[in-house]
Parts: C-alpha cells; structure tokens; sequence
C-alpha cells in the first residue's frame, strides 16, 4: 500500500506524455522508470575498449567491445589503414598506423582528425533476488541481423535540457549512473588501491556518464550467481544464436556429452530460436539472455580514455612480434 500513490504518479506520467509527445520515447521512458523500479541494483561489469573519431563535440565510435586498449590501438590502426586507401593522401594515415605498431599511443591527430581510444563501462540491472535484467520490451530485437552503423557519443549539452516536466529518458539514466558509479567506487574491498585511485580521479576528470546502446548477453546461474557465458551482442536475437551455437555445436564437442544431453541440448536450442525466450533451462542448467548498458564517461574534452591501472598486459605488434623472434617462437 505504501506504493500505490507513486505507482499511480508514474502512470499518470505515462498517460501525459503518450498524448501529448512521441510516443514511442514515451513508451522508452516508461521502460526505463519500470527498469529502475524492478532492478534498482546496478553491477559493474568491467570495461570494453573501443577507437572514437571527434565530430565538432561529439565522437563517432568507429569500433567497440575489446577487453584490453592495445586491442583497440590495433583496431585504430587497421582503421587508419583503411582510411588511407581512400585518401588523397595517404601517407599521414600510413606514418600514424606505423607509429602504433611499435608505440602506444590513447589519442592521435591524423591529416586534421583526432581519434581516441575510449573505455566504456558496462553494467548490469539487478533485482533484490540478484537477478539480471533480460531484453526490454523496448529493446530492438530484430530477427535479421542489423546493418552496422556507427554510434556517436553525443557530448553533455546543459543548454538542452527539456522543459521541466518532461522527462528525457537518456538524461534521467545519465544522473542516475553517475549515481551509480560513485557508489560502486565506494564498495570496500573489491579492487585494488590503484584501481580506486583512478576511478576517483575519473569522477573529477570525466564526472559525467553518457547511456549508450545496451548490447545483450547470455549468462549461467551457477552455485554462486549469474555468471557471463558469451561476449556482447548487438540485439536479443544474436545473443540467443549465439547460445543456440554454444548448445548445439560446443558443448557437446568440449563437454564430451552422452547421445541423450546432445539430444536434449539440440532440442533446447530449437526451443529457444523458435520461441524467441530469454530463459531457458536444460540438463539441470539455466541460461538467461541479459541486457548490458554501456556508458561512456565525459569530461571537458571528451570520452574518457584508458585508465593506468586497467588490464592491458600486451604491446604493440611490432614489439612483440620482436620478443617471439628472440624467444625463437616465430622465424623471420
């Protein structure tokens, strides 16, 4: 009972602005406020890495979802190689991709442009059960896989605000995550000293985290919680492929399983692509298909970039193609 009078606010809320603003960032919104509701508990779940290009204040994200930056200075480096074959010139993208074979470099300018390497939080919705939150009914979830396209991170504009009354669904979810990533910053025990140090130093330095597409993935329930079992997908869809591959084709190849789980882990399989489920249990296991916010953080001149003490144990390509020549693991 003592909920009913803000779940009657909410819905009025609801009703205003079906009839009164589109309706569809309406029905968002209400998934947001619903999401927030059911799961008002927030993990982090690590960074991933990607490769942004400035566009005025805001940055296109070229690539994304790499678990280390030297990966993604790789990436920039293909990038600019591409880029080169277009060029009128393509000497200054083919210097500055040879410059990130042998160094490692978080930014560099480029014939006129700035690129970055960017981090990216990922965080996952809990409810008081511990339960990830699935795909949203709001979350595109197309059959067929999308036509890639770049995501751009718009920059923090104050000056945009909505009138009051108005919620925007992306600004409400960016004043609640930097909510969010202070308390994660205060949880006693979970990282080292250096860890902490950097993440206090990107509150001051990049206060404000900006919501990016969510991706999906596919997590267990193994005796002591939910754990990942895929990388990010782009849509519901693809993750649920992606454990329909996992059931059908590896585990019984790594698992060395008898005729009857094979059986059954095909049967599943066809289970879960027929009726599009984001659970399923099979053999005594339990999978869920989960949705994964991403956020950027944003500072004065920009994404924030790698942190020192984030994992980022291998060097550039040509360094280590020369360490494996000296170890005698690679010839010339």
């Amino acid at each position: 009972m003592w909920g009913m009078p803000h779940e009657d606010e909410a819905l009025r809320q609801g009703l205003r602005e079906l009839t009164t603003t589109d309706p569809v960032r309406a029905l968002v919104a209400q998934d947001a406020r619903r999401a927030r509701r059911e799961y008002p508990l927030t993990v982090l779940a690590g960074p991933m890495f990607g490769v942004a290009e400035e566009l005025g204040a805001d940055w296109r994200v070229i690539t994304l979802g790499e678990a280390t930056p030297q990966c993604s200075r790789d990436d920039l480096a293909g990038h600019l190689r591409m880029e080169a074959r277009a060029a009128a010139e393509p000497e200054p993208y083919l210097a500055a991709a040879r410059v990130l074979d042998w160094e490692r470099h978080d930014e560099l300018a480029v014939a006129g442009r700035r690129f970055r390497i960017i981090r990216v939080e990922q965080l996952l919705r809990l409810n008081l059960d511990g339960e990830p939150e699935p795909p949203r009914p709001t979350d595109p979830d197309p059959r067929t896989p999308p036509v890639p396209r770049y995501e751009v991170l718009a920059a923090p504009r104050h000056e945009m605000q909505d009138p009051p009354g108005r919620e925007d669904p992306a600004e409400a979810e960016a004043a609640e995550l930097a909510v969010r990533f202070a308390e994660a910053v205060d949880l006693p025990g979970t990282d080292g000293e250096l860890v902490r140090a950097d993440a206090l130093r990107a509150e001051l330095s990049h206060p404000v985290p900006v919501p990016m597409i969510p991706v999906f993935s596919v997590a267990e329930y193994l005796h002591d919680g939910w754990r990942s079992a895929t990388a990010a997908c782009p849509t519901p869809q693809r993750a649920r492929e992606a454990l329909a591959e996992y059931l059908q084709q590896v585990a019984p190849v790594v698992e060395r399983v008898d005729e009857r789980t094979r059986s059954a882990y095909d049967e599943a399989a066809g289970r879960l692509l027929a009726g599009r489920l984001d659970e399923l249990a099979v053999c005594g296991r339990r999978f869920r298909i989960v949705r994964v916010e991403k956020a950027a953080r944003f500072g004065e001149d920009g994404p924030e970039p790698p942190r020192p003490s984030d994992f980022d144990p291998d060097p550039p390509v040509e360094v280590l193609a020369l360490r494996l020549r000296a170890e005698g693991i690679i010839e010339d």
